[in-house]
């Protein structure tokens, strides 16, 4: 699913490395407690798999695909509009789909609306291909539980847990509280004592090492691109435990 911050053009990159973790390291949990679209956790085998968010609406959308629910079909901006002033009046499968798919970027009602666009190339549905690539993702998600939970909720213990928070310096939905990062790299520490965990970010802590690095480029808006760096750390006790290779 469209995604702000999706990992859909790296998931080929990253998803070996996650997997080769949980072969190799027994674990029969695979966590993600920023799932967003879910474009990691679809490409992922593991006897247990747990997707959970703080977006509520973004869950039971989720919950809404895994039990074959039915999508709505193209979105008028109107009732865009509607649902984005009112989304507590509707379901809230209803109102996620409106709000990632309609939603430009699949920003969830902080993009802008987003429909039928005139481009060089002819007339382009965002839309349908937001609809459709959902629709794609069903069947790898049949087994997946899914839960809404805030990250800092969880105690896990032997598991392969991969983080993809908010970027720091980077440009956030309106309708989140402000990420505390500093806090986010102290969990992340805490759960390294005991299970794998692998973050993607730009930048880490000193005490954070990465094990993949990659450049992308990133759309913004309608007219603006930008180029980064993705990377991917872990800890340096678990670089050093697991003997995982470290990026040069």
């Amino acid at each position: 699913m469209k995604y702000m911050g999706s990992k859909t053009k790296v998931a080929r990159y990253i998803v070996p490395i996650i997997q080769d973790q949980i072969d190799r390291s027994g674990f029969e949990t695979y966590l993600e407690p920023f799932c967003g679209g879910c474009n990691v956790i679809d490409k992922v085998k593991a006897p247990q798999r747990i997707a959970s968010d703080c977006n509520k609406y973004l869950i039971a959308l989720m919950q809404h695909i895994q039990s074959g629910g039915e999508l709505p079909g193209y979105i008028e901006r109107e009732e865009y509009a509607k649902v984005r002033a009112n989304r507590d009046d509707y379901p809230e499968w209803y109102a996620g789909y409106v709000g990632f798919v309609a939603s430009y970027n699949g920003r969830f009602f902080d993009g802008g609306y987003s429909g039928k666009t005139q481009t060089s190339g002819g007339l382009r549905d965002y839309q349908d291909e937001g609809r459709r690539n959902i629709e794609a993702q069903r069947k790898d998600l049949e087994n997946v539980i899914f839960l809404h939970k805030d990250y800092r909720a969880w105690s896990p213990v032997g598991c392969v847990i991969y983080l993809d928070p908010p970027y720091e310096n980077t440009k956030q939905y309106k309708s989140v509280e402000t990420f505390d990062h500093a806090d986010f790299w102290r969990i992340a520490r805490l759960w390294s004592h005991e299970n794998i965990v692998l973050i993607s970010e730009q930048e880490a802590p000193e005490d954070f090492v990465p094990v993949w690095i990659h450049k992308v480029s990133r759309t913004m808006n309608q007219n603006k691109t930008v180029n980064a760096t993705e990377k991917l750390f872990v800890a340096k006790e678990v670089l050093e435990r697991e003997g995982i290779t470290q990026a040069v």
